[in-house]
């Protein structure tokens, strides 16, 4: 008896012990401290002492409430005076020495602006949605025409394009009517010839530059027309314009004519520049963050394990390349995520434009998050695979001869069976791919090194890296970091619960 409980003590003391002195210098206080860090205003670059404190201020301020002696030398350990710059410098406070410090600035009602608490603040802006209108879905309008753009673009215009993004938002009648005096609908789609319309916009401005007597005073009419065009004013105001130009007068009759009719054209330019940019456009449905991960994480679970489990069915029979497959099906999962986002890469950039009539995937905003979803599932099914397999064999066969011998069908035997069997394994590989999709953040950021965001493909664990790192927000960065990790504690915890209660004894 007591040389059990000498052994028991022995391996609590060389074993258990030291992970547990591990697990709470490396896990446990470094959560305490990310909290604490979500309190305050910290920017991430910023000393948690001040750098900095002028020379009156530190010694009447400061040290001059100060009631310890001790305090004082403390303090003046680490911060010296520099008269030149006229200030107290901080020499560099780390470790504990910087909790004192904090400390005893906090007696004194001294407050470092840079390292400022702001209580639950941070967690409050989180619920109240007072972040980047980035990080919440957004719908807007996209913008396909503008009036700095050449006419040339309305060229050809698809017929479905042409009705669902333009037509269907011009509903002021005469609007319409102007429409159709341009385009033309064709089997091809809606066309419009600018040459037969008077609308080249270069014959334009040719025919007003040749015009004797305008001299440079061309352009500024020409532009004014289209201005008053795009502002649906007028025709009238046009002769305006033209006869308050000092040149005018020393117009014949007939360039003034000319004038007159090459400024209509010109005027004509501009409302149909303006009322394609106001009526061509399309709504979307811009994703953000929240809902980005949502999607990437939802069709991550999804797409993963059932690709495994049908993966794993396929290799869990006698076909003779199965050991060949499996290491095949296994290898993207060993490989560096830059490996495998370089590979990606050349694939979207260089076959595919090559063999598809789309010549522009990794750049498009639409295409970018099932792209980076693609990715994310080709490099994970390998390891879910091999988990479920693992599940496969442990099944007893003799269970599954005996219900085909009762004349059981194999999907009755893959429902009633093997299923219930392979729930142990269904549990941890759904443990695992929620936890990894929750926390995916190689992936986006090897893929969009850099451009991320504008693709819209942040989920919350890269908008908490920009937070941090380059928008210098890194005590609000860590308040998402608390509430991601609860987030993942919470899914997780359910989705073990539930899916223990689903297991079979064998």
């Amino acid at each position: 008896m007591v040389g059990n409980k000498a052994k028991a003590s022995g391996t609590f003391a060389i074993f258990v012990l030291p992970a547990l002195l591990l697990y709470l210098f490396f896990a446990i206080l470094p959560l305490f401290q990310g909290v604490w860090l979500s309190t305050t205003n910290w920017d991430g670059t910023a000393p948690w002492t001040p750098a900095q404190v002028p020379i009156a201020k530190f010694e009447s301020d400061i040290l001059g409430k100060l009631t310890k002696q001790s305090d004082r030398d403390f303090l003046l350990k680490y911060y010296v005076k520099d008269e030149g710059q006229g200030t107290y410098r901080n020499l560099g406070i780390y470790g504990i020495p910087r909790y004192r410090t904090m400390s005893i600035f906090k007696s004194v009602g001294f407050v470092n602006p840079d390292f400022k608490s702001v209580g639950v603040q941070n967690y409050v802006d989180i619920f109240a949605g007072k972040l980047d209108k980035r990080f919440f879905p957004e719908r807007y309008r996209e913008a396909r025409f503008q009036p700095g753009d050449p006419l040339d673009k309305l060229s050809l215009l698809p017929k479905e394009e042409f009705e669902r993004n333009i037509l269907s938002h011009v509903t002021d009648p005469g609007d319409r009517t102007y429409l159709s005096k341009f385009f033309t609908l064709t089997p091809k789609g809606y066309a419009i010839d600018l040459k037969l319309g008077g609308l080249s916009e270069v014959d334009v401005q040719t025919a007003l530059s040749e015009i004797p007597g305008l001299g440079n005073d061309w352009e500024s009419l020409y532009n004014d027309a289209l201005s008053l065009g795009q502002g649906k004013g007028e025709r009238t105001a046009l002769a305006a314009s033209l006869a308050a130009l000092p040149a005018a007068k020393k117009l014949s009759v007939g360039d003034k004519a000319l004038a007159s009719s090459t400024l209509a054209k010109a005027y004509d330019i501009g409302r149909l520049k303006g009322l394609m940019a106001e009526s061509w456009y399309k709504d979307r449905l811009k994703w953000g963050v929240l809902l980005f991960t949502l999607i990437f994480v939802v069709s991550n679970v999804v797409l993963v394990n059932m690709l495994g489990i049908l993966l794993a069915l396929a290799l869990d029979t006698k076909m003779k390349t199965r050991n060949l497959l499996r290491s095949i099906f296994f290898i993207p999962n060993v490989l560096s995520m830059i490996i495998v986002a370089f590979v990606w890469q050349l694939v979207f950039r260089e076959l595919l434009p090559a063999i598809t009539p789309i010549k522009e995937w990794m750049m498009d905003p639409d295409l970018a998050p099932w792209l980076t979803i693609l990715v994310s599932v080709w490099q994970g099914v390998g390891y879910y695979t091999v988990i479920y397999l693992a599940g496969l064999q442990g099944i007893p066969q003799d269970i599954i001869e005996s219900a085909s011998l009762d004349g059981a069908s194999g999907f009755m035997r893959f429902r009633k069976i093997v299923m219930p069997l392979l729930v142990p394994a269904i549990t941890i590989c759904l443990f695992l791919s929620i936890a990894g999709a929750l926390k995916t953040f190689d992936i986006i950021f090897a893929l969009y090194p850099s451009n991320s965001t504008s693709m819209g493909i942040d989920n919350v664990t890269v908008n908490i890296f920009y937070d941090a790192f380059r928008d210098k927000h890194a005590g609000l960065a860590t308040a998402k970091a608390i509430l991601l990790l609860v987030m993942i504690a919470a899914i997780t915890g359910t989705q073990l619960v539930l899916t223990k209660r689903k297991e079979v004894e064998m």
